[in-house]
């Protein structure tokens, strides 16, 4: 089991939350790893609070990051099932 550092304890809620959406949108099986963190947004003309998902299907990496606080993000913000292909992380930098 892994523990989340740094994190305000208020949040823990919303973080495991999130990772149950993640979770049923896009049929992450339990023994798959669902990593749901939330950072300060530093880049000029961001929010103050950025949440970034990470997980894994059958060894492949996907990303999600949404432009606001953990406590906000619901079902809604997550995309539709058949765009999980569109969230592929391959490892190259993107924009934000």
């Amino acid at each position: 089991m892994f523990q989340r550092l740094g994190v305000r304890p208020e949040n823990l809620a919303h973080l495991d939350r999130i990772e149950g959406l993640v979770r049923t949108r896009f049929a992450v099986p339990t023994n798959e790893l669902v990593l749901v963190t939330e950072d300060p947004g530093l880049v000029p003309g961001h929010p103050p609070l950025l949440t970034t998902v990470r997980f894994w299907i059958a060894g492949e990496r996907f990303r999600l990051r949404f432009f606001k606080s953990a406590a906000e993000v619901d079902m809604t913000d997550l995309p539709v099932a058949w765009l999980l292909r569109a969230l592929v992380d391959d490892g190259e930098p993107d924009c934000c």
